[in-house]
């Protein structure tokens, strides 16, 4: 288990906000860029649509780049020529959640 000691001489008696306590916790603890990957799997059917999300499936984030496993090569091809738009509409997404980090690059697989 994680325990890091909390130094009461830095507290200078003054209140904090919990969000930002929370934030540098998550931060501390590096957990930041798998709920991001947790945040793209919940809005992923939403930005690309339906059809498309049948045939991609989002499987991680790696260093901003997303990787994407696609059923077939014409799927492929035609994800290819719209990932400037689904990176877009990802990156919208995240940031309507208030999410910090975001897709540089879609790697399709």
């Amino acid at each position: 288990m994680y325990r890091k000691r909390i130094n009461t001489k830095e507290r200078d008696n003054t209140l904090t906000c919990l969000e930002d306590e929370i934030e540098k916790f998550r931060e501390e603890l590096g957990i930041e860029d798998k709920m991001t990957e947790i945040k793209i799997f919940e809005v992923w059917n939403s930005c690309v649509g339906e059809t498309i999300a049948k045939f991609a499936v989002p499987v991680g984030l790696r260093k901003n780049k997303l990787m994407v496993s696609v059923e077939n090569a014409v799927w492929r091809f035609e994800l290819s020529n719209r990932k400037e738009e689904i990176i877009i509409k990802l990156n919208t997404s995240l940031k309507n959640i208030k999410n910090k980090k975001s897709v540089k690059d879609i790697i399709f697989v």
